[in-house]
């Protein structure tokens, strides 16, 4: 965090807002991020000091790297006589640099899609090696050829059967 304070000499008036961005060094005309404008509507009277408070967020995206922005902050306020003015407390060339604390989403979720990826590759390699190798050698199996020791009928209703004979004997 950095803090700066600036003094603005108003001899008597309202101070109606203040409003900041960050601009393209080269070109002031060129606005890389606006910031929000703070209304005050905070009268000051003549000879008195007043601090007025103007916090802001970079963007993320402007996070890191050599690149340099300008940081212009306005203020704007009427006189006592009512007549506009736009004084820029604040036009400086400024660095913002990318807090490295805490945990970085970004670098956990690289190495589990990284693990995931070698647990795949590790999966592969062994189904290319069982089958290149004959890993698996698949067993004749046996065909069921029935009981040999005939049906037990006691389990099936007795209609059913009359019926199955009856239907085979047709049929000879």
């Amino acid at each position: 965090k950095q803090w700066y304070q600036r003094r603005v000499a108003i001899t008597a008036g309202i101070i109606d807002n203040v409003e900041g961005g960050f601009r393209y060094p080269m070109d002031y005309n060129y606005v890389i991020q606006n910031f929000t404008s703070f209304r005050y509507g905070r009268e000051v009277a003549p000879g008195v000091t007043q601090t007025f408070l103007y916090m802001f967020v970079p963007s993320e995206q402007l996070a890191g790297g050599s690149r340099t922005f300008s940081l212009v902050m306005s203020l704007n306020y009427r006189g006592e006589d009512g007549t506009l003015y736009t004084d820029s407390p604040f036009n400086e060339t400024v660095s913002v640099h990318e807090v490295d604390e805490g945990f970085d989403t970004e670098i956990f979720f690289m190495y589990v899609l990284l693990a995931a990826l070698f647990a795949l590759l590790l999966f592969g390699a062994q189904y290319l090696f069982s089958s290149a190798f004959g890993g698996r050698k698949s067993s004749r199996k046996t065909i069921e050829t029935g009981t040999s020791g005939g049906i037990d009928y006691d389990y099936i209703p007795k209609d059913h059967l009359t019926a199955k004979k009856a239907k085979a004997t047709k049929r000879d």
